[in-house]
């Protein structure tokens, strides 16, 4: 298992966020007990990614687990006294090496996760927002998928 380093941030990233939803933590709590599967991926520098096979699924502790493309992921969603989602400690990944696209998408996604500020559900989605253009949305996966 690895630890992640709380603060990675990409180069250039501003907190720009708009403050974030006083629904973040309801929203964790309506998500619950459903896999979802990155659909859309703005990075923090307005950059759009490839999603690849990234998961996340929340328990009704508010704990996240995944896929992260090549390792397994988990680890606490807290919530700030203003109300902003926060992922950046706690989280442990397996130490599995892939192909180095994956391993470059799956490292950004790991530098990006502390950077969310906001959850909200949008016309059926898990949309996960936050510093600078920062977007991460999930759909359901399909029952059955891997």
């Amino acid at each position: 298992m690895i630890l992640f380093a709380a603060g990675c941030k990409p180069s250039g990233a501003e907190k720009t966020a708009s403050p974030p939803a006083a629904t973040s933590k309801a929203t964790f709590a309506q998500v619950a007990g459903t896999s979802w599967k990155l659909a859309l991926w703005v990075g923090v520098d307005g950059s759009r990614q490839n999603p690849g096979p990234i998961t996340m699924a929340v328990d009704e502790n508010n704990r996240v687990s995944g896929n992260a493309g090549v390792n397994r992921y988990n680890g606490p969603v807290k919530f700030t006294e203003e109300g902003a989602t926060d992922f950046s400690s706690g989280f442990v990944s397996t130490k599995m090496m892939g192909l180095p696209e994956a391993m470059a998408r799956e490292t950004r996604f790991f530098a990006e996760l502390p950077l969310i500020r906001s959850a909200s559900l949008q016309n059926g989605r898990f949309v996960l927002a936050g510093d600078g253009s920062l977007r991460l949305e999930f759909e359901p996966e399909k029952a059955g998928a891997p």
